[in-house]
């Protein structure tokens, strides 16, 4: 018996120290792995990265919005690496907001955390972008031994397309130091690499580049010869901003030459390069040299034409600059506040990693204490049952506090998308007011001011006056669409449904465009059974029918045909708005059914919002009702509402 106790006690004793040990290397474990980024934070920081180069055009706001929460992530988990690259894509984004001495601060700390990391590429590329912000502000040397630097880095690293770019600044650099001959063999270096490596954005500028000097020194003739070389390796690559900048630079020189007719037609070509490219400021450049080409040739109505024009785009220009000012401006606010969260929750980590730490000390001790007393116990087993037990307890206290944790992240996800929503709905509408309603309050401004400058006859000013009043008009009907659309989209109040008779709403919307219709000698035919009724919104079906008359009108020619028929089948019933208009080509049947905002001119250059179908496709769907559209180039349109049968009403019941 003696013996058999013996080793019971040594066995519990053993059994102890096992345990304990497991539990120290348990704890040692999990907190290597909570100090180590995971595979999927890796990839998420990185993607988070990549993903601001292609945003960067179109929302600087939320390209900032997404590099703070690759910062937040990269920080969190010590994900050094990442974070780097994030301060350098930062200081990218506010150098060319204008921040320029944020960005200085944010590319030194990305150095310094690629010095840690031993990572060369990232230290020159950070290099190379503060040797811009050092020439701008006239430290010539400074940025001159910095490009040195970084080109000695990508030379090592076999880094072709870093190396031309370096040359192409080293270039601007020779250009603003006027060393001309300098800068023209950095130009030359760069183009020769780009041939060899097949880099064609590093020929073209190496080209446009050299034309910009040559026009700077009054060599005109090399000057046009560069830039006729560049703008063949924007047209192979179908670089239509690059196209815009040589053809604006080609109309300056011809009009620094006396030579009116090239720079005009230049000009135009910069106009319509900028348009298609979507390039506000190089529009405006383009509209004010043609301005200033027509006042010298004393084109009145030329000069009209592009002060108009002028003034549109100013508008557009200073809206569009407010709105991405106030998001980049929100979104470095929100750093601020997501940086002091990020502190405050990394104190709070710390603080409870001191406080487990302690913890593991007294259990390490109390196990300790425990061994002693199971030498002297013969019980032992029973308190190691204990003990586990309540280890069990603590586990699954913790795989509680996990789920409860995934739980809060799907509800963050969740308010996320709800935010991002109410962004994409904020936007539509600025778009649509800025573009649609703003219009006719500048052309009011503009023939006043052609009015008090004695500029136009009566004759005249009543034409301008009778193109005001019809564009008002379309403002009301865009209003009216644009109010009762927010009131659905914001009030979040339900569909109030009542039977409505589509033969009479018919009626009614066709005697409503009764002026329009005529003015074009259409006819329009009432097909719809007159005992067809709807459980619907009478105006929701208002709104629908009034924008389909308005677009078939539109788009149809003097003495047209326009027909409102109704169908009805087992699953559906339709009612269709059919002319025999201009109908619509694949590109603009594509962008409709991309659910954007677009607009055309009809036959009489009647101009929309663009708004109209976006408008009924949000209404029918509130309805659960579709809306469908067949149409051949040339042979006109139908535009067809369909609803499920059961909201088909006869004899004051549902059809089942």
């Amino acid at each position: 018996m003696r013996s058999a106790s013996r080793v019971f006690k040594y066995t519990s004793v053993t059994g102890s120290l096992l345990l304990c040990i497991v539990c120290l290397l348990t704890a040692q474990v999990y907190a290597q792995q909570v100090e180590k980024p995971t595979k999927r934070i890796i990839a998420h920081v990185d993607s988070l990265n990549n993903v601001k180069y292609p945003l960067v055009k179109q929302d600087a706001g939320k390209a900032f919005t997404l590099l703070n929460e690759a910062e937040i992530l990269a920080t969190e988990y010590n994900y050094t690496t990442g974070l780097a690259v994030t301060y350098l894509n930062q200081a990218d984004l506010l150098n060319q907001q204008g921040y320029a001495k944020r960005a200085l601060e944010l590319y030194y700390r990305s150095m310094q955390l690629s010095q840690k990391s031993n990572d060369v590429y990232n230290i020159a590329r950070a290099e190379q972008h503060i040797s811009t912000i050092k020439r701008n502000d006239g430290s010539y040397k400074e940025a001159e031994k910095l490009l040195n630097n970084t080109l000695k880095v990508f030379k090592q690293l076999n880094k072709p397309e870093d190396i031309i770019n370096t040359l192409l600044k080293l270039g601007l650099l020779k250009t603003q130091q006027m060393h001309f001959d300098d800068a023209l063999a950095y130009f030359n270096q760069a183009q020769a690499l780009s041939r060899k490596s097949s880099y064609s954005y590093g020929e073209k500028k190496s080209y446009y580049n050299r034309a910009l000097l040559y026009h700077k020194i009054n060599k005109s003739d090399s000057a046009v010869y560069n830039l006729n070389k560049a703008l063949l390796i924007d047209i192979a690559d179908n670089d239509i901003l690059g196209r815009a900048q040589s053809y604006l630079e080609l109309s300056r020189i011809y009009k620094d030459k006396a030579d009116n007719e090239k720079a005009t037609t230049y000009a135009h070509l910069a106009y319509a390069a900028s348009d298609s490219a979507q390039a506000p400021s190089l529009l405006r450049n383009a509209v004010q040299l043609l301005l200033r080409l027509s006042r010298a040739k004393l084109d009145k109505d030329a000069v009209i034409q592009w002060q108009e024009e002028l003034i549109f785009i100013d508008n557009q220009i200073a809206e569009r600059e407010r709105r991405e000012s106030n998001n980049f401006i929100d979104a470095l606010r929100s750093q601020q506040e997501q940086q002091i969260k990020v502190q405050e929750r990394m104190l709070d980590v710390s603080r409870k990693s001191e406080q487990q730490k302690t913890l593991i000390a007294l259990y390490t001790g109390f196990l300790l204490v425990f061994v002693v007393i199971v030498f002297m116990l013969s019980y032992n087993y029973k308190k190691a049952k204990r003990f586990t037990y309540e280890l069990n307890l603590r586990k699954e206290k913790i795989e509680q506090q996990v789920a409860l944790l995934d739980q809060m992240n799907g509800e963050m996800m969740q308010t996320n998308q709800q935010l991002e929503d109410d962004n994409e709905l904020k936007s539509k509408l600025l778009s649509i007011i800025t573009h649609d309603l703003r219009k006719p309050l500048a052309n009011t401004q503009s023939i006043i001011h052609l009015l008090n400058m004695d500029l136009v006859t009566m004759e005249e000013a009543h034409e301008l006056f009778a193109q005001l009043e019809a564009q008002y008009t379309r403002v009301i009907n865009l209003t009216d669409n644009l109010l009762f659309w927010i009131r659905g989209q914001v009030s979040g109040a339900a569909v109030d449904l009542k039977p409505v008779n589509l033969h009479t709403v018919a009626d009614a919307i066709i005697e409503e465009q009764k002026i329009p219709s005529n003015d074009k000698n259409l006819t329009i035919s009432n097909n719809v059974d007159e005992d067809l009724t709807w459980l619907t919104e009478t105006e929701t079906i208002r709104i629908v029918f009034r924008n389909l008359l308005n677009n078939a009108i539109k788009f149809t020619p003097h003495g047209g045909l326009i027909q409102v028929y109704s169908e009805t089948t087992d699953a559906e019933t339709c009612v269709t708005v059919k002319d025999s208009g201009i109908g619509i080509s694949e590109d603009v049947m594509n962008r409709i059914n991309s659910k954007n905002y677009y607009t055309t001119k009809g036959t009489q250059n009647e101009e929309g919002s663009g708004f109209g179908l976006m408008l009924i496709r949000d209404l029918l769907k509130r309805h659960e009702g579709t809306l469908k559209i067949n149409s051949e180039p040339g042979k006109g349109s139908s535009f067809t509402i369909s609803f499920p049968v059961t909201a088909v009403i006869t004899d004051d019941r549902f059809v089942s």
